[in-house]
């Protein structure tokens, strides 16, 4: 059987009145908030990765994977999301909606340079290789104006090849890049999910606040 998030929130007196000294309403305190501890999401073994789909949202998940969509809240809590609006990854529809009333157009999004950046790039002689890319301004960006390998020699023979780029970032990539970023997130094993429930029972319990 299902358990709906707020089912089990406690009950609060509540009035569009403040000088009222009777009760006009009760309502759902929806202001409790419960979440896993660190620990437990950032576990391994608890979960699952996955990659969000052009046509999933925590609902469609939930009942694919739990078998009811009233265990949305177990997706976007496990995933420390507080509005699936904000936090969920939009749809291409959705965000190219979003692009043109944020920038006007997806020209001028494109067009708009959000922030530049830096990446430098090491080789070692055996082939190992890492890379760091940092948030420049306008003025560290200009002096980058050539690319020049830098190559140091250590003691024990061993050489080290540096390369330092740059790049500007348009607003549209970094929307893109952003929203993208969205679609990585965890699913707790089924198995783990009646202890999820009676744990949300315990914490959420209906009582007078």
């Amino acid at each position: 059987m299902s358990i709906r998030y707020f089912s089990n929130f406690p009950i609060m007196t509540y009035s569009l009145d403040p000088s009222a000294t009777e009760v006009t309403d009760l309502r759902t305190n929806i202001f409790r908030r419960v979440s896993f501890l660190k620990t437990i999401s950032e576990n391994a073994r608890l979960f699952y990765p996955y990659s969000v789909k052009e046509s999933d949202l925590p609902e469609i998940i939930a009942d694919k994977l739990y078998g009811s969509v009233d265990y949305y809240w177990v997706v976007t809590l496990f995933n420390n999301i507080i509005d699936p609006i904000i936090d969920w990854p939009k749809t291409y529809q959705n965000f190219q909606s979003y692009i043109i009333h944020q920038y006007g157009s997806i020209a001028a999004a494109k067009n708009q340079i959000h922030h530049y950046t830096k990446t430098i790039s090491k080789v070692n002689s055996v082939g190992n290789s890492k890379s760091a890319t940092y948030i420049i301004d306008l003025t560290t960006y200009n002096s980058l104006t050539s690319v020049v390998p830098q190559s140091f020699a250590f003691s024990n023979g061993s050489t080290v090849t540096v390369t330092t780029t740059r790049a500007s970032v348009s607003s549209y990539v970094y929307e893109e890049t952003l929203n993208e970023s969205k679609r990585n997130i965890r699913l707790l094993k089924p198995d783990y999910l009646p202890l999820v429930r009676s744990e949300l029972i315990k914490l959420s319990g209906r009582w007078s606040a």
